[in-house]
This record gives structure tokens, sequence and C-alpha cells, in this order.
């Protein structure tokens, strides 16, 4: 009977031992939880939620934030070939189209007949940091309203995406007269990381390699990271961390044959633009484009991130070198089109209203030049 009752008061002790330690445990998960969902506010908050209050938006600020606003509620979707494409979008200053181009007017009634100019580009190409009247394309088609213009930025795209969104737009027979590529920061920013190993890539090819075609263990793995602690490592490497060329996360600069693959690369997919436009009696013009860390632009009022600016610089460089080298007279050097005292850059490559019409401008000057 007495051992009756030891088994019985060790099983309580056990079970009592047990839910002791389960209490703890969903406690500290809940705290985990938690503490990783504000993690991911401060990030939210801090990261570029800023922009709208530099001294580039001193006459409106709060239109800048209305524009800011529209741009972190843009959302995208997988796209066949080029990797994804923004979904479309209605916002008091961004419309983007149910073929997920962003807009800037309704169409004239006299479209139809008008020559068509289409501009690929990433991000600053798309107009990030602008309302839809205030895009490259837009203030283009302000300077030259005879020609229709499409707008075919988009978020992070490279070259190499450039050049498979421009063959799917003659492969859907669409009238194209005159294309024009913006580039230079992609290629630069998006494959000099070391998680890039091969090229071609693109920016999300991390990303895909992880989370697609892996078994169930890694991707419960991840999504239990994603729900514990993602957030919390991310703060505590942004007021940790110091870049130094040991544990840089971008390896262009150490890297020369890679460097060098990237430049190569980006001149080839021009060239071979070139080629499928011209072949079909369409004008090519590629540009290379300004960066924060490129010439003497003002940059006082941002805070850079001096180990990506060594690798640009790196890029940027080749680059330049080839350009002068290969001579084409449709590749247009703008790397220093920002060489003053204005506030232009919001961040490394991106810009305000007044950037865009300056590359605006300087493109036109171009077109019109070829045309006369």
């Amino acid at each position: 009977m007495i051992r009756l009752f030891y088994n019985i008061y060790n099983t309580v002790k056990i079970v009592s031992v047990i839910k002791f330690v389960a209490i703890n445990l969903a406690v500290f998960a809940i705290l985990l939880v938690g503490l990783n969902w504000a993690c991911g506010v401060y990030l939210r908050k801090t990261s570029k939620s800023n922009r709208s209050e530099l001294p580039n938006y001193s006459d409106n600020h709060e239109h800048a934030r209305a524009v800011f606003a529209d741009y972190n509620r843009i959302q995208h979707r997988y796209e066949p070939f080029v990797g994804w494409k923004t979904l479309p979008y209605t916002g008091k200053t961004t419309h983007i189209s149910q073929s997920g181009l962003r807009t800037h007017d309704p169409e004239a009634t006299d479209a139809a007949v008008k020559p068509v100019v289409r501009f690929f580009g990433g991000s600053t190409m798309w107009g990030e940091g602008s309302d839809d009247d205030n895009t490259i394309p837009a203030l283009f088609n302000d300077l030259n309203p005879r020609f229709k213009v499409y707008n075919h930025g988009q978020l992070a795209y490279n070259t190499r995406q450039e050049v498979d969104e421009l063959i799917s737009v003659y492969s859907r027979e669409e009238r194209t007269d005159v294309v024009i590529f913006y580039d230079g920061v992609n290629d630069a920013a998006f494959l000099c990381p070391k998680v890039i190993t091969e090229l071609p890539a693109h920016r999300l090819v991390p990303m895909y390699r992880d989370k697609l075609y892996v078994g169930r263990s890694a991707m419960i793995k991840e999504v239990m990271k994603k729900i514990f602690i993602e957030d919390i490592l991310a703060v505590i490497q942004k007021h940790t961390y110091k870049p130094t060329p040991d544990n840089s996360p971008y390896d262009c600069t150490s890297d020369k044959e890679k460097a060098e693959g990237i430049a190569e690369m980006m001149m080839k997919n021009w060239e071979l633009a070139h080629e499928i436009v011209t072949a079909r009696n369409g004008t090519f013009i590629a540009v290379l484009q300004p960066a924060a860390y490129i010439g003497n632009p003002r940059t006082d009022h941002l805070q850079l991130d001096e180990e990506l600016g060594k690798n640009f610089d790196e890029i940027y460089t080749r680059l330049s070198k080839k350009i002068a080298e290969r001579r084409h007279p449709w590749i247009i050097d703008l790397s220093r089109a920002f060489d003053n005292q204005e506030y232009i850059f919001i961040d490394f490559c991106h810009v305000s209203p007044n950037g865009n019409a300056i590359i605006a401008r300087e493109i036109s000057n171009v077109v019109n030049g070829l045309e006369e």
C-alpha cells in the first residue's frame, strides 16, 4: 500500500513538473512572439518611413507621406520569366494597371496612332519617391506629348529581367518604337551580395532557393524562425553590426572576377536588347543611372552604407570603362547627372521628383536628337 501511494505521489509530482515546464515554455513562447512582433514594428518604423521628412520634400511633406503610404501598400505576384510584377492598385498618388504597369495619365484619343516609347528599369524608373505625374516616363511624356509612353519599371528589376520583359512585349505584338533601359543600381546592389554565387541572378534568388522545392522540415524551420526570432535578430544586427572587409555582406571588391562578370553581363544584356529592338525597326537607348555613391551629389542628409558604396564604385568603374571602350552611341552615361547642390537622393539610389525631372530632360534631349 505504501508503495502504491509512493507511485501515485511520484506520478503527481512528475505531472506537476511537466505542467510547470509547459506553462513556462508557453509563457516564454508568447513573450518571444510578442518581442519579435515589436521588433518588426520598430524595424518598419525606422527603415524608410522617415524619407517623407527629408528636405527634398520641404515644399509639401504631407503629400510625400501620401506617396510613401501608397508605396508601402503595393503588393506583388509571381510573373513568369521575370520573377514578379506589381498587382493592380489604385491609391491617392499611385495607380497600377491591370497588366501591372504604373500609369501616369489617361490615354489620349489619338493614342493608337502615336509612336510608342517604353521605359524599362527598376524602382527608380517605376518612380519610388514620386507620385504618378512625377516619374521619369511621366515627365518625359509631358515634354513629348506626341508619344504614347509606357512605364515597364518594376521594383528591383535588373538588366536581365528587363530583357525578359522586353521579349514578352514583342511576343504579345505590342507596338514598340523606342525602348529605353535605365540601369546600374540593381545590377550592383543586388548581385554584389555574397549570397549571390552564380550569374545571371536577381534579388530574390536566395529566397526562392530557400523556400521553394525544399523539404517539409525546412519549411517548418523557416516559419518558426519568422514567428519567433527573425525580427529580433534583425534588430540585434542593426545595432551591433560594424562593417569591415572581413564581414561585409558584399564581395565585389574582394572578388574581382565576380565584379567583372556583373559589369560584362550588364553590357551584354544591353547589347542583346539593342539587337532585339533594332532588328524590329525600333530605337534602343541604354542609360547608366546615377547613384548616391557615384560622383559628387549632395548626400549630407542621408546615412549611406559605406561597404555597399565600395562595391558600387567597383561595378561603376568597370561599366564606365566598358562604355568608353565599346563606344556604342546608344549608351548614355548619366551616372553624374546629380553633381550639384540640390537635395535629390532620398536613399542610396531613389530620388525625389526634381531628380526625375533632370533625367527626363536628358533622355528627352537624346530622343529628340535622334529625330533631327
